[in-house]
């Protein structure tokens, strides 16, 4: 018999069209001001290590005492979306020792019903797109065996790529590069959610941690929301 994963974490082919064809693009940023904007976006940590350069969202990091922090940006108070298609163009890091993330939630996971879906990469092209929910079943992290996610070495870090999110009543769904590579069935979770775009080091990284290969920046050069 299946495990409970292999029936709700299942791969299938690519769709003809993208999945923000036949939607209205509802909410974006290319960063062409050279300010955050603040009526759309809501700190998420420290406010020095992000800006805008050249056009892009840039995410860095920098040490404290207590090591080096990262920062990240939401649109929480500032924008929510009940389903739609969510995307943005990212290069990621390429070392290990921290990570970036686009993620979609409403809240913690400890308050159900919420959930949180993210595409994370750890550097050296470990590229990882999974869920953590919170709901009747309880609180659960739904990290695939198997995904269709194919990306030649290097792609992610020293290239903009596109992920995106597309939620609907029947299931989540993870897009990289205009490529279903990810899904969830039957999602319990109705509540809107906010984008989150981050860049941090979490404590099982900090061993990993090359100051020498710093800045390894995360960069975004749009964000779009379609409903």
């Amino acid at each position: 018999m299946k495990s409970f994963f292999a029936l709700c974490l299942t791969t299938v082919a690519l769709w003809a069209n993208p999945p923000s064809s036949a939607m209205k693009l509802v909410w974006s940023d290319e960063f062409k001001d050279p300010a955050i904007d603040e009526t759309k976006w809501t700190y998420e940590g420290d406010r020095q290590v992000i800006s805008i350069k050249d056009g892009k969202l840039v995410i860095s990091m920098r040490e404290r005492p207590d090591g080096w922090q990262g920062s990240g940006l939401s649109t929480r108070e500032k924008f929510t979306q009940q389903q739609g298609y969510f995307e943005a163009s990212i290069r990621f890091p390429a070392t290990k020792g921290h990570h970036g993330a686009f993620v979609v939630r409403n809240k913690a996971a400890s308050e159900p019903p919420a959930a949180a879906l993210l595409f994370e990469c750890f550097g050296e092209d470990k590229l990882i797109p999974w869920a953590k929910i919170g709901d009747s079943k309880g609180v659960r992290e739904l990290r695939p065996i198997k995904t269709d996610l194919n990306h030649k070495p290097g792609q992610v870090s020293k290239a903009f790529c596109t992920y995106g999110f597309l939620w609907t009543d029947r299931q989540y769904a993870w897009y990289f590069n205009g490529k279903l590579v990810h899904k969830l069935d039957k999602p319990e979770v109705k509540e809107p959610m906010y984008l989150f775009l981050g860049h941090w080091v979490s404590d099982f990284e900090r061993k990993d941690l090359l100051p020498a290969k710093l800045p390894d920046d995360v960069e975004v050069d749009w964000v779009k929301i379609w409903k």
